[in-house]
């Protein structure tokens, strides 16, 4: 293959083959001053870190920008300062610095600046000096600071020139200080270094760079109030352009306009929801930075706009329906502050003494550890096998798949990110249902997966659906699904494990239906981390709509303990429980983000079902970990995800042909279709409204073997579709040889 040189370096107009490192030379030059299209973290990381002083002047990486007029420049830089506060940039480019970049920043010794709106820099150039001998570089051309463009590596043409002690130096400094300096701003807000730098100081018994990524981990209120800070300050610097003559006396004006301007309908990333709902967030914010007194288009003043912000800028963190209802476990996970090295699994807890302080949580097991913790598994599934009744290996399967569930459930948000479509989101549920009958154990298996799981020895291990809220709350059904509602959007990734849910709840639309639905649809759009749902049921109580059952898992765990084993098997639950302790989980999480951390690690692993198996990454783990102890995989262990929720629809259906209900079941051999009275359901039951009988067993049928819909007094069945779809041979079908060459295929 033919070697082509992209990236051509010149060294006093002579080709030179210089490494990132040679050009940017920090063993002869201390003080950089930088004025670059784009800079990425992991650059200023890797390149920038032996500086003494530098000055990264930043400008908007956006086509559209690059295009506009001045008016329109206007309108669209601030439309596009707006997104970047919306989307938290500033501070997921100082999350991602290394600790002692963090301490610069803070210090000043790294200062990032970006254009004030209404102006744009597509500029590239670099000046380094020497601070003790006033030697000189000049680094020009049109390489961005990305490894991309310095890289050889890359299909990407870049022009690099560089010159040493060269009166160019004085001429491009004079350059950034006079025409580019009146017009620049700060990147990072003030409001960012106030609430650091307090952080750090709640931290002080911590050690230095503890300090520096606990700072990093920023509250719900600390991000609005470092939204609200930035946005007052390009409000103060629209005032002061105004006055000084930078910007026109109309900007006022052209801001209104972009409130008049909103379209969605050509945006190139309209598919995007994220970006999609910062564009229409950063049209509101424009609105609020003017005052329309008189028809006079007028900059508002810096606290109109802060207390106008309050309504599109709010807290992430759920409102309490009830003030008795007890705090949440929590664990806060923060992806730029993962440092294997420093063993940081990005996942935090408050501290046991000081609730404020935000202590790294995970930590790597010993080789006998993880043996010990892998034998209590065993343990567990043993007990399952010795006093269930008509226990098998698959049955032990789902409750491992029970227990992987939960030790992905931090990171539940992480792998519906790296999903690629909205559709293979759907894929990573964000709800885990296990259902079992009375006895089967489920809520035994819940207390099991949270001491597992558990930040804190002191933390509840679960929470009864029916008790979350207290007796005589008005509407409390209602109220409790908005509980449930609040505490899923919270940035607290710790999962909610709810016990004993109703059957009401998933026959209800406006109950489970909706808050599966609702809920996934919106978090993904709205925060960057959320928390995952694993609750126990009833398993005959369990039906969802489509809609959610695809959202969902539902796991069967129905096989009862046998009663004549009972005092047995409460000393071996008892002795279980003993063992259990989260020191697997705590290693796991260290490895799970061993794989975040991995630029090539695959995500969405397909089976054959169609499905991702988000639980890929997970099984791996566990797999290492036998390896590890040099144990065979265990017979029971789970190596693909389940479909109990349509095997349970589908036994629903298949009892209720075999059932008495047989009669209500009518067959037309014209079109080979089954016709069921489905209203004959309710005739004896109790209930009525959403949770009637009609309504779960039609929400159970699959979309393949229904003709038309299911609505009605009659639902058309598609007789070898269904009948293949509960596997019940085709009653129906015919015994002569002959007519199955002119019958349709199914």
């Amino acid at each position: 293959m033919v070697k082509i040189k992209t990236t051509n370096i010149l060294y006093e107009n002579e080709p030179v083959e210089w490494s990132i490192s040679q050009v940017f030379d920090q063993q002869k030059y201390d003080e950089l001053i930088g004025v670059t299209y784009s800079v990425s973290p992991k650059f200023v990381n890797q390149y920038l870190e032996g500086f003494k002083q530098a000055m990264l002047v930043v400008g908007i990486p956006e086509g559209t920008i690059q295009a506009a007029t001045n008016d329109e420049l206007i309108k669209a830089t601030i439309k596009y300062a707006n997104k970047q506060v919306i989307k938290k940039e500033p501070l997921k480019f100082f999350g991602n610095l290394k600790s002692p970049l963090k301490q610069e920043v803070l210090d000043h010794k790294i200062e990032m600046k970006v254009p004030q709106a209404g102006y744009s820099i597509h500029s590239k150039f670099y000046l380094l000096k020497n601070s003790q001998t006033s030697e000189t570089r000049v680094i020009v051309g049109s390489a961005n600071l990305s490894k991309q463009a310095f890289d050889n590596k890359f299909n990407q043409f870049e022009e690099v020139l560089v010159y040493d002690n060269s009166s160019l130096y004085d001429v491009l400094y004079q350059h950034y200080l006079q025409d580019m300096g009146p017009l620049l701003t700060d990147y990072f807000p003030p409001e960012l270094f106030k609430v650091v730098k307090q952080k750090k100081k709640d931290d002080q018994n911590l050690p230095p760079d503890d300090q520096l990524v606990s700072a990093t981990i920023f509250n719900d209120q600390e991000v609005v109030d470092i939204q609200r800070s930035a946005i007052s300050t390009t409000v103060d610097d629209l005032k002061n352009g105004v006055s000084l003559g930078i910007l026109p006396e109309n900007t006022g004006e052209l801001i209104n306009q972009i409130q008049d301007e909103k379209s969605f309908g050509n945006q190139k990333y309209q598919d995007k929801k994220e970006n999609q709902k910062a564009e229409k967030l950063s049209y509101e914010i424009s609105n609020d930075m003017v005052s329309n007194r008189n028809k006079k288009h007028m900059i508002a003043t810096q606290p109109t706009v802060k207390k106008r912000l309050v309504k599109h800028l709010k807290l992430r963190k759920s409102e309490k329906v009830d003030e008795t209802i007890a705090e949440r476990t929590s664990l806060i996970f923060e992806e730029s502050t993962i440092d294997l090295l420093r063993k940081r699994s990005g996942l935090f807890a408050p501290d046991t003494v000081n609730q404020k302080k935000a202590i790294p949580y995970g930590k790597y097991a010993s080789k006998e550890q993880i043996k010990t913790a892998l034998g209590t598994i065993n343990h567990l599934l043993k007990n399952y096998e010795r006093f269930t009744i008509k226990y098998t290996n698959d049955y032990g399967s789902r409750v491992y798949e029970a227990i992987l569930y939960a030790f992905t459930a931090p990171f539940i948000s992480v792998l519906r990110h790296h999903a690629g479509s909205e559709e293979e989101q759907k894929d990573v549920p964000q709800f885990l249902f296990v259902g079992g009958t009375a006895n089967s154990g489920k809520s035994s298996l819940l207390r099991i997966i949270s001491r597992m799981t558990t930040v804190h020895d002191s933390d509840n291990d679960f929470m009864d659906y029916a008790t979350i809220l207290p007796e005589g709350t008005h509407n409390k059904k209602s109220q409790t699904i908005q509980q449930l509602a609040n505490w899923l959007q919270e940035s607290n990734v710790y999962p909610l494990l709810i016990d004993e849910i109703p059957s009401e709840f998933f026959s209800k639309s406006n109950y489970g239906e909706n808050l599966v639905v609702n809920t996934t649809n919106t978090v993904d759009s709205q925060q960057e981390n959320y928390p995952a749902f694993i609750g126990t049921t009833n398993s005959d109580g369990y039906t969802l709509p489509e809609r959610a059952r695809r959202r969902s898992y539902y796991l069967k765990n129905d096989k009862v303990f046998d009663d004549k084993y009972k005092q047995e098997s409460v000393v071996a639950y008892n002795q279980i429980l003993d063992e259990v302790n989260n020191t697997l989980f705590k290693d796991f999480v260290l490895r799970f983000a061993e794989r975040i951390a991995d630029e090539d690690q695959q995500w969405n692993y397909y089976e054959n079902s169609g499905k991702v198996d988000f639980l890929h990454v997970t099984r791996e783990i566990f797999k290492s970990y036998y390896d590890l102890v040099d144990e065979p995989l265990p017979i029971f262990f789970p190596e693909h995800r389940y479909d109990d929720s349509q095997e349970s629809s589908q036994e629903k259906w298949r009892k209720l042909f075999l059932g008495s209900s047989n009669e209500y079941f009518k067959y037309n051999r014209a079109t080979d279709t089954l016709i069921f009275k489905i209203s004959t359901l309710d005739e004896n039951a109790s209930r009525f409204g959403e949770g009637r009988p009609s309504k779960i067993y039609r929400d159970a049928l699959s979309p393949k073997v229904i003709n038309g819909n299911a609505e009605g007094v009659d639902v058309e069945l598609d007789a070898p579709a269904f009948f293949k779809w509960i596997n019940v041979k085709n009653p129906y079908a015919s015994k002569n040889p002959f007519k199955k060459l002119f019958s349709k295929k199914e």
